[in-house]
């Protein structure tokens, strides 16, 4: 008698959706729902991830972490829609010149993580996130505990929302030329103020972050301007930025020129050069001639104040050529 057999028996694991399942938070990320999904349901988060059958023992936080995973059976186990799947995962643009996207968290909202313990939102990895979405109050670093004790200037604030502002929408739109010119002001900024660099944008330190974002709107509105005043109170700066850009000569030539142009400012208060910086620019403002402010007030007489900026500008600009 012909016996026929199988030379292979397949086994088939039928995986039952899990018995305890808090909702999801508006904004959560996939690696946190399963943190506290491992919580509710009493085992380890390696245990959890090997349940859902997943290749490595961490939880998925991006599209890469899922290849080579049954998505439908995934979805299943975890009751969770095929369609909210992507939007509690981290998506990147390889693309863009700048790493606006922390690997890990480096800021939080200190009020819904102590009503959800654990709990960590999309948006508080974003490095152009200022508050928090869900309840708008101001997000903080995660390994300080003085940074809502430090004190941030209103117009480092101002100028920090507007450069961040720049900076979301860029990335959000896939703006790569306005990325490298963000790309190249973070580069400037760090040879003008040594403390910060492209990672301050993630940094612990609020003050240098808020810097940073700040520096973004500066090159992104009037770089030559405030790279000019810094060479006007730093001449030194004139010879690192030649040494680091020896291939924009002509520009720095140009930059040269205007800071020779401009009348030299010395604080009230006496402090030395060295302590003008291109992020003074972005923080702390210096107190104006009084015929700056002349000319501003006319240009807002005249203009109107709620006129444009640039409008404003221009006009204050034209007030103070011709009272020279």
């Amino acid at each position: 008698m012909d016996r026929s057999e199988p030379a292979a028996t397949c086994i088939s694991v039928n995986r039952k959706p899990l018995p305890r399942r808090p909702a999801p938070f508006q904004d959560e990320l996939l690696s946190s729902w399963i943190t506290r999904l491992a919580d509710a349901n009493y085992c380890s988060v390696p245990e959890l991830c090997r349940y859902l059958g997943l290749a490595q023992e961490r939880p998925p936080e991006t599209l890469t972490d899922l290849i080579g995973v049954d998505t439908d059976r995934f979805c299943a186990t975890l009751r969770l829609p095929p369609e909210e799947l992507d939007s509690m995962l981290i998506q990147r643009r390889a693309e863009f010149p700048i790493e606006c996207i922390s690997w890990s968290n480096f800021q939080h909202c200190s009020v819904c993580a102590h009503k959800v313990p654990r709990i960590s939102l999309r948006h508080w990895r974003f490095a152009w996130s200022m508050h928090c979405e869900a309840c708008g109050s101001e997000l903080l670093p995660v390994r300080s505990k003085t940074a809502a004790h430090v004190h941030l200037p209103t117009r480092l604030r101002i100028r920090a929302k507007e450069g961040a502002k720049r900076l979301m929408l860029a990335y959000r739109h896939g703006n790569c030329h306005a990325g490298r010119r963000m790309d190249l002001t973070l580069q400037v900024a760090g040879v003008l103020a040594p403390e910060i660099r492209h990672g301050s944008l993630f940094s612990q330190n609020r003050i240098d972050r808020f810097k940073i974002v700040a520096a973004i709107d500066l090159g992104m509105t009037r770089p030559l301007l405030a790279t000019a005043l810094v060479l006007k109170n730093d001449p030194a700066s004139e010879t690192r930025l030649r040494a680091a850009f020896p291939h924009k000569r002509k520009l720095l030539d140009r930059l040269a020129r205007l800071a020779e142009s401009l009348p030299q400012h010395r604080s009230r208060e006496g402090a030395s050069l060295k302590n003008h910086s291109w992020m003074n620019c972005a923080g702390t403002a210096p107190t104006p001639e009084p015929e700056y402010l002349e000319a501003a007030r006319r240009a807002i007489d005249q203009l109107g104040k709620n006129a444009e900026r640039s409008d404003l500008l221009n006009c204050a600009a034209e007030f103070l050529e011709n009272a020279r």
